[in-house]
């Protein structure tokens, strides 16, 4: 059967979303590491020497100049292609959750954020792409630290759903209206303007594509009480025969 090749301008389209939403995500771990930086300048673990001071502000200064880099890269840049691969192996989803909260444990420091992580998982061994889903839950911590309100908690929760895994984050932020909800996994959709933050509104959208590639589910629950959850499922084991392709 003939394949129809996909025309330039749907080419140049894919180009500009996969190198925006690569750049979008690189930002997470940058921020995080000025946040941990800056408390560190302010003697938040204690007094610190001169030696040390000059060192810590170089290093600031150059994560601020990376993330200064990738801000220009996701509005100018464009990549020659617009789609990832997927590689599939073994890991433990728990060590990732993990992982991911380490690094983002200072942004959430820094709002008074308590990040509580409830597993009723006896085997977290699944079968996906790892640095894809990491993409996807360090998205999801995130916003979930960005628009909760402050000193309030950010429960995470690892469980099982026949044979899926299921993640979800449950915090305390403004209510999304439900005409909202329907469109917010869409490109360039962001809500950041009302909460006095900067975004375009990607994160959802590439979270939804990787999660779609794993033949999954990524949803939102909101509740007039100002509950918000964001979860995802996907199986645990992956069919043979996928296509281990996102296209963006």
């Amino acid at each position: 059967m003939d394949r129809t090749e996909p025309s330039e301008d749907k080419l140049q389209a894919q180009r500009e979303i996969f190198i925006t939403t690569l750049s979008h995500d690189l930002k997470n771990p940058v921020l995080a590491q000025i946040k941990s930086l800056e408390l560190l300048l302010k003697g938040s673990f204690g007094e610190i020497n001169e030696e040390q001071r000059n060192l810590l502000e170089i290093l600031l200064e150059s994560c601020k100049y990376v993330n200064g880099m990738l801000a220009t890269l996701l509005s100018t840049y464009r990549n020659h292609n617009g789609i990832i691969r997927l590689n599939f192996e073994d890991f433990c989803f728990l060590d990732l959750v993990n992982e991911c909260v380490s690094e983002m444990l200072y942004v959430a420091k820094d709002k008074g954020i308590n990040i509580i992580i409830e597993n009723s998982l006896n085997r977290n061994i699944i079968n996906a792409d790892r640095v894809q889903i990491k993409r996807v839950l360090m998205n999801l911590i995130s916003n979930g630290i960005k628009y909760a309100f402050r000193n309030t908690d950010l429960k995470l929760k690892i469980k099982k759903q026949n044979n899926e895994i299921v993640f979800e984050f449950e915090n305390k932020s403004p209510y999304i209206p439900i005409e909202k909800q329907q469109s917010i996994f869409a490109q360039y959709v962001s809500f950041s303007t009302k909460n006095g933050t900067h975004g375009i509104g990607l994160g959802l959208y590439a979270s939804q594509k990787i999660i779609e590639g794993h033949k999954g589910q990524i949803y939102i629950k909101s509740f007039e009480d100002n509950t918000n959850i964001f979860g995802f499922s996907i199986p645990k084991a992956q069919e043979k025969e996928l296509i281990k392709e996102i296209c963006f």
